[in-house]
């Protein structure tokens, strides 16, 4: 949205037509000079990013929302076309030998083959050999995820090392299905009404102050005479609450929301009261995201290029639903100021599926992320020992005939040429 540090003056019209006002009006309600207003959203005057989140904080809206959620991977679920050599595909992907896995028949999402360690799982066919399909399917469930960041922790990884080596060197990667879960953590005894109430949720659906972009369907389940109850009327000791979890999408869309008060789920697992829950594990409620087939696999990509995963996560929801308290003297909705505090402070974002052709730029991230680092050592490495090893390993490359194949056809071929070739 940015250019530089300035903002167009389109983006101001388009906020203050939200607000259902006129430039007059909008100066009334932000306390700004309306030559000002006038000003930018004629483009006289440059509008800086600093102004413009200091106008939207004047109408409720926030610009940092940082410390208040706590976010991770859940779930994930990636297919590779081409795998012959499965030990050394664990050794160096996933940091574990195939020999801590236990092998068993399956007749799981069509394949014939299962193996497992633990909640890591490896999906492939017991017949490849003869019939030359060597595609596998690495599934990680919630289970399954904290067991791979314990490797990760004793390898000195992170999400991000093991999904940018993934896409980096795996042509034949696919990522089918991503669930992220931020956890809305608990602000301590007695500042319980800062909370987010998903009972306000439901109320506010119903009357017209939750607006939605693609989603078309939602459901609730619990809430029960809870939906109009206040946070401070709540009795926190009490522990024969169920709960309430709202559903927002279809399960067979690429994107499914689920919304739910884990602080209850917790209480029952545990067999501890609310309060208790609350007290030891500190979790109020829990947003989860389930990206399926291109939109897991595109948010995966922003991932892997630099975007913080909570700014994916809270981008997207920021799109998808905008959740209002009450209207100004307009008319206009004005944002939920515990929604704001959650989700606000980010851009909403969209996720394009649209497929792009082999780009050098692929080639470029590639080094940027896994070699970048190592280069800088060296070139800093020759400046102190007065050689010329970098020149040494620069020189040392040859380009191969798949590469000069792909520069032929940067240089003169079709996207539908380049991308026949990259399948073969």
């Amino acid at each position: 949205m940015s250019i530089g540090k300035f903002i167009g003056g389109k983006h101001l019209i388009a906020l203050r037509k939200s607000t259902k006002t006129s430039q007059k009006q909008f100066s009334e309600l932000t306390g700004i000079a309306v030559d000002s207003i006038r000003s930018w959203e004629q483009g006289r005057r440059m509008l800086t990013v600093e102004k413009y989140r200091e106008i939207k904080s004047l109408l409720g809206y926030v610009s940092n929302s940082q410390g208040n959620l706590r976010v991770m991977i859940d779930y994930l679920r990636i297919t590779f076309k081409h795998v012959r050599d499965l030990d050394f595909f664990c050794r160096k992907f996933l940091c574990c030998r195939l020999d801590e896995f236990v092998s068993e028949e399956t007749k799981m999402m069509m394949y014939t083959h299962l193996w497992r360690r633990g909640d890591i799982w490896i999906f492939d066919f017991g017949d490849k050999s003869k019939t030359e399909n060597y595609q596998i399917t690495l599934q990680l469930s919630g289970a399954g995820c904290r067991q791979m960041e314990l490797i990760f922790e004793r390898e000195g990884l992170t999400w991000s090392d093991f999904l940018q080596k993934l896409y980096f060197e795996r042509d034949d990667m696919k990522v089918t299905r991503l669930d992220v879960a931020m956890d809305e953590m608990y602000r301590g005894f007695e500042n319980e009404s800062e909370h987010f109430l998903l009972s306000d949720m439901i109320a506010r659906v119903y009357q017209g102050q939750v607006v939605f972009d693609k989603l078309k369907t939602w459901n609730h389940i619990g809430g029960g005479q809870l939906l109009f109850h206040k946070v401070n009327e709540m009795d926190l000791t009490d522990d024969g609450g169920q709960g309430i979890s709202l559903y927002f999408g279809s399960r067979q869309s690429n994107l499914y929301f689920n919304f739910y008060e884990k602080r209850y789920e917790i209480a029952r697992k545990e067999k501890m009261t609310l309060s208790e829950s609350l007290e030891v594990f500190g979790i109020w409620n829990r947003y989860e995201l389930r990206f399926s087939q291109e939109k897991a696999h595109k948010a995966v990509e922003e991932y892997v290029c630099g975007i913080d995963l909570a700014e994916i996560a809270k981008g997207i929801i920021n799109k998808e639903i905008q959740v209002y308290d009450g209207t100004n003297p307009y008319g206009a909705f004005l944002p939920d100021k515990k929604w704001q505090s959650l989700f606000g402070g980010v851009e909403p974002l969209k996720l394009s599926v649209s497929p792009e052709a082999y780009s050098i730029e692929r080639t470029v991230k590639w080094l940027m992320f896994q070699v970048a680092d190592s280069l800088a050592l060296i070139d800093e490495a020759d400046k102190i020992m007065n050689t010329q090893y970098l020149e040494m390993i620069l020189e040392s490359g040859e380009i191969s005939e798949r590469g000069q194949k792909i520069l032929d056809l940067l240089g003169s071929g079709t996207r539908k040429d380049i991308e026949e070739y990259l399948r073969e």
